[in-house]
């Protein structure tokens, strides 16, 4: 696997080389090579991908836009490991005798060969374009091409795991041995800058675009190195990584064997954030101001969580395993991503109920309590999370989150009162349900006190701004081809990216869809 700009290149088991594109997920393109390919890397310029075939001896080139093969490059030995140049003039191949070989992309020249030392495990370009690291099992040599000289050597204690380059920082990463230790050197001066320590070993690793990180794969896990404060965070990653490559944007793309690509946002703060590209959803929703996305697949098998921010889950609830409920008849009630719990109502043999779940670190569980309900029109949970506020049909119903149990219920006025839009609570004992009947908001506020519930109703005046319900600047046309803000057409959406039925919604100002591929999507718009 290697990114290509903003695409993702990928080299499947039946031969056959897949492009993405990185923001949309879709498939761009696919190359059938006649021979298994072991690694591929991509032109800096995003033009031709170098598919290295390790038993055949071969390396084909590939024109990434029409995806007509250029040219075959025949080896003399068998490769270990092939790079391009950070400006694409060069292409390096390494082999298991020791022996490197290098080729002007443009004209096909062949030129002369060198030799490390030993079998060659890890090449990486260096700028200038003329310098190339070659990993040799413990020895990392510095060679420059045109002269042949080694302008420095290095021995590590263990031999190298991995290799990674920043153009932009100036620097080079050497993983080596069982504790993971990963040096970074500065190519020029061949001084050593940092040394620090995954405790693991490290099986690929990359320098991060957008920040002065470096992200290491070690087994079942994700650590990230801060250059500048030389602190680690780890993420947690339930597989095992095959290799790591990073886009522009500060996206991670990860191989892991038996998930297939994921794409990770690893932002400050983030817990593990994953968006595997052929995951499959079926509907979708907003909740918790736009925080909280909750997601169902086609099968129905399970209601999956995610934070909009980041699209990394947050709960998996597997529905049909607990309680065999439908798709059609189970649903996220709430959910608050501050408190870290959501309120999942589900039917079976005709009768409502309520689970509260919460969510830490585990992305699938089991619910704190169950309890029988009516069917339930809305609902929200305090700021606190102590509260959990259920407006039915005919009454209200205030439950405590710890237990589900019953603390205060109000019969409405009205036997069949419109369902409000939005809960918004002003204090713990103090809530508004937000209706627009008529465009005239009504507020009913209501006591959560135990045993001394009281409400008044407020038919006329406007609702204070802080409390007004989100208006946005866009929204979809009635052919959903379009974003439009007022009458002017701000973004086409490709045919397909929104299924049959009306599988998106609007969170804020982010547009969430799913197709009819079933991919989910997300497009973020701004005035």
């Amino acid at each position: 696997m290697t990114t290509i700009g903003h695409r993702i290149a990928l080299a499947c088991i039946d031969r056959t080389v897949v492009v993405y594109d990185s923001i949309t997920g879709v498939q761009k393109l696919s190359l059938s090579p006649t021979h298994s390919t072991e690694a591929i890397r991509g032109s800096p310029d995003g033009s031709i991908l170098f598919c290295m075939h390790q038993k055949s001896h071969l390396i084909t080139s590939w024109d990434i836009q029409t995806g007509g093969l250029i040219h075959t490059f025949t080896l003399k030995w068998e490769a270990k490991d092939v790079a391009v140049s950070l400006g694409g003039r060069y292409l390096a191949c390494g082999f298991s005798n020791g022996f490197v070989n290098f080729w002007e992309v443009a004209n096909k020249m062949e030129g002369p060969a060198f030799e490390s030392g030993s079998l060659v495990t890890h090449l990486c370009w260096l700028a200038p374009e003329e310098q190339l690291m070659v990993a040799s099992e413990a020895v990392v040599h510095i060679h420059d091409i045109i002269t042949g000289r080694v302008l420095h050597r290095f021995s590590m204690s263990d031999p190298v795991s991995g290799v990674a380059y920043s153009q932009k920082l100036n620097q080079l990463a050497i993983a080596a041995g069982s504790d993971g230790t990963i040096t970074i050197i500065d190519p020029q001066t061949g001084v050593s800058l940092v040394s620090c320590h995954a405790k693991q070993p490290v099986l690929c690793l990359a320098f991060s675009q957008a920040t002065k990180e470096i992200v290491c794969g070690v087994l079942f896990g994700l650590p990230l190195f801060d250059l500048t404060t030389q602190h680690w965070r780890y993420f947690e990653r339930q597989a095992i990584l095959k290799s790591i490559s990073t886009l522009p944007n500060g996206t991670i793309v990860v191989n892991t064997e038996g998930t297939g690509v994921q794409l990770l946002s690893l932002g400050e703060g983030c817990t593990m954030s994953s968006q595997p590209i052929m995951q499959k959803f079926g509907h979708v929703k907003p909740f918790d101001e736009d925080r909280i996305i909750a997601t169902i697949p086609p099968s129905g098998a399970s209601v999956i969580l995610l934070e909009l921010a980041t699209m990394r889950q947050l709960l998996v609830i597997n529905t049909w395993e607990n309680h065999k409920a439908l798709a059609n008849l189970t649903a996220i009630l709430c959910a608050s991503l501050e408190n870290s719990m959501a309120v999942h109502c589900f039917k079976v043999e005709g009768k409502e109920n309520l689970q509260l779940w919460r969510f830490c670190h585990q992305l699938a569980g089991w619910p704190v309590w169950t309890v029988r309900t009516d069917q339930p029109l809305i609902g929200r949970i305090s700021p606190a999370g102590t509260r959990l506020v259920i407006f039915h049909q005919t009454h209200i119903c205030i439950r405590d989150v710890g237990d589900g149990g019953l603390l205060a219920e109000l019969l409405l006025e009205s036997p069949s009162p419109p369902c409000p839009l939005d809960i918004t609570f002003n204090s713990e004992d103090q809530f508004y349900f937000h209706y627009d009947t008529y465009h005239i908001p009504h507020v009913l506020v209501t006591s959560s006190k135990p045993g001394t519930p009281s409400h008044s109703v407020t038919r006329s005046g406007q609702l204070p701004s802080v409390l007004r319900p989100w208006e946005g600047h866009f929204s979809m046309d009635d052919k959903r081809e379009w974003v439009v803000s007022g009458s002017r057409r701000i973004c086409w959406i490709p045919p397909g990216y929104i299924g049959f039925q009306i599988n998106y919604c609007w969170a804020g100002s982010t547009l969430v869809m799913i197709g009819e591929d079933c991919i989910l999507r997300k497009i973020t718009f701004q005035e």
